[in-house]
């Protein structure tokens, strides 16, 4: 999934001729403590709510404010949803500028946009169990976990790797399409691996949807 397939329309672009006051009123009206800031069809920055607070006329114009990122922060329309996310973090933002390869400007992808399309792509939804294992980096064979899962008539719907709090292992979290995992674990215990985590029954389940959809609301907030 790329940038251009994220796009939100929902929200407009600021202007550098729009006054101070306008957009801090659209900041408010559609939730976001950012927005990006055009001059024609390039991007002129991005505007930042503290950046907008300083200013000590509501009717200047943004031409006039300057900017807490630079024309530069943005992503190509072809960016893939992991760089559209690692930049979401690098510079904690709620609303990033999309552009073409010719630098011009597409629309802008929200916050709320990435995490429900990071939901999809993680099947969070889905019915099933989810396993987390703690392997050493070295002992870290993605076929050997896929074998392992085939033999117990279990399907990988997603696999996430994260850093343990031992530097030299991992964490590796298994979104699978079944809820009974016993035997599944079992296998896994028999090839030696650390069972970290273990998530299968509805209660648990449900637990970590409704989590996940209580961040989803958070962040429209």
């Amino acid at each position: 999934m790329h940038a251009r397939m994220l796009i939100s329309d929902s929200i407009p672009p600021a202007k550098v001729t729009d006054k101070v006051g306008r957009v801090m009123n659209w900041m408010t009206e559609f939730k976001v403590n950012f927005l990006p800031v055009l001059d024609g069809e390039k991007l002129a920055g991005i505007i930042s709510e503290d950046d907008l607070i300083e200013v000590e006329s509501d009717d200047l114009t943004l031409a006039a404010v300057p900017m807490a990122f630079p024309e530069n922060t943005f992503v190509f329309e072809d960016s893939h949803i992991y760089e559209v996310a690692r930049m979401f973090a690098l510079y904690k933002l709620d609303a990033l500028p999309v552009m073409d390869n010719h630098s011009h400007y597409l629309g802008m992808i929200t916050l709320r946009d990435i995490v429900e399309h990071l939901s999809l792509a993680l099947n969070v939804h889905e019915p099933g169990g989810i396993i987390v294992l703690e392997v050493p980096h070295n002992g870290y064979h993605l076929s050997e976990i896929g074998r392992i899962c085939e033999s117990n008539d279990a399907k990988v719907l997603s696999l996430t790797v994260n850093n343990s709090s031992n530097p030299q292992r991992m964490l590796v979290t298994l979104k699978l399409n079944l809820r009974e995992l016993t035997r599944l674990i079992a296998t896994f215990e028999r090839f030696n691996y650390d069972i970290h985590n273990v998530i299968f029954d509805s209660e648990q389940l449900q637990d970590y949807r409704e989590n996940f959809e209580a961040l989803v609301k958070y962040l429209s907030m």
